[in-house]
């Protein structure tokens, strides 16, 4: 009776696996992209089928068993491996993901056919799964910095992998002396895979969770991302702004509009693609050459802010003329027989009191004042008292 009862409750385990399984292959076919997913969700298909076959399949004298559903407990080791790598981008010695597991395989053999000894092959197979996703903990490593899914991710997947060498004291102890399967009868067998159920399931819902913020990440990097610059979008803009706006007492906070000259001669001339080509180097441009706190958009069109927290007027004109040297050097060579660009700047700071938009529009009032003057220059509130550029 506890057999036929073990059985049952152990077949909880693989059913559990496969609908882990799907979920994975789900979330997969809606993002094709997240290739991770197929292979979690293939690690969780083989440890459901290596599962199945070591609950109906009964140990033969000839051996057979242990080695296939090895093969298969081997494998999903390594897609498990695999997928949490790839998920951060992150890649593992290839030689030693490859020659780990076939060496695991062909000692798991020889102990099933050649020599069978049930002991040795819960040491080799636990173990052996134990190094191969311990392979991982250093690029994972990364985990503990990120957000608090990743973090989580970590040390359960971490938890995971070191739990296999107590578990193999645990399964060994009460199976000296017997063979393997005396050991699928007992009921401390069918406990053993309750907490390896257990355990299989807080990862994959850790592994569901951080696939589910990255997602979310992803759109919201998507709404908040101007795909031709890769720089904020207004909307971003306005929202970082909020954090911003007002500043710590005491603490200027200043911004500077480009537009870029001629830009409808550019597109009439050499066309759009060279068009988006011009406002796609101008954006790295800006990128590289602001601070990592200082916020980067792009308006619409040819024209882009940048919002200069803790920055002081004359450290604002600076940086704007400084962005404009570089505009005016930079070869573009999608424009053969014009080469550079130029643009013109307007240069503004926050009064107390003001919001963004009021910033924002005399900031454009500046930089009007710089398209009148000739364009290809900087400008600025000259009531502010800020120093003549030499």
């Amino acid at each position: 009776m506890l057999h036929d009862t073990g059985q049952f409750l152990a077949l909880v385990n693989p059913a559990m696996a496969i609908l882990l399984s799907l979920c994975f292959l789900l979330a997969w076919n809606h993002e094709r992209t997240r290739h991770y997913l197929l292979e979690l969700g293939a690690c969780y298909l083989l440890y459901a089928v290596a599962i199945t076959l070591q609950i109906i399949w009964q140990p033969r004298n000839d051996g057979g068993n242990a080695t296939v559903t090895g093969a298969l407990y081997l494998g999903s080791a390594v897609l498990m491996l695999r997928g949490m790598l790839a998920r951060i981008g992150a890649r593992v010695d290839t030689c030693a993901l490859v020659s780990l597991p076939l060496a695991l395989f062909a000692a798991l053999a020889w102990f099933d056919f050649m020599q069978p000894q049930l002991v040795a092959r819960i040491c080799i197979l636990n173990i052996g799964i134990a190094l191969i996703l311990l392979l991982g903990i250093a690029p994972l490593a990364r985990l503990r910095t990120g957000s608090t899914a990743d973090q989580v991710l970590f040390w359960v997947f971490l938890l995971f992998a070191l739990h296999f060498l107590p578990r193999t004291v645990l399964t060994i102890a009460p199976v000296i002396g017997q063979d393997a399967a005396a050991l699928t009868r007992s009921a401390y067998w069918l406990w053993l895979q309750v907490t390896m159920a257990l355990l299989l399931l807080t990862l994959a819902l850790a592994l569901l969770a951080a696939t589910t913020l990255d997602v979310i990440d992803g759109l919201r990097h998507e709404r908040d991302t101007d795909p031709l610059t890769q720089l904020h979008t207004r909307r971003s803009l306005e929202a970082l702004a909020a954090r911003e706006i007002p500043p710590p007492q005491g603490k200027p906070l200043s911004v500077l509009l480009c537009d870029l000259d001629f830009f409808k001669f550019i597109n009439d001339n050499y066309g759009h693609s060279a068009g988006d080509a011009v406002l796609a180097q101008i954006g790295r441009i800006i990128a590289a050459g602001i601070r990592r706190r200082d916020i980067a958009a792009r308006l619409g069109g040819e024209e882009f802010v940048v919002l200069l927290p803790d920055t002081p007027p004359d450290a604002a004109l600076h940086l704007a003329e400084r962005l404009r040297q570089t505009l005016e050097s930079t070869e573009m060579d999608v424009l053969p027989g014009m080469h550079t660009v130029t643009a013109s700047f307007g240069v503004a700071t926050l009064r107390p009191g003001e919001d963004l938009e009021a910033l924002l529009m005399r900031a454009d009032n500046v930089l009007y004042a710089a398209k009148n003057k000739g364009r290809n220059c900087v400008e600025w509130e000259r009531e502010a008292g800020l120093p003549v550029l030499a």
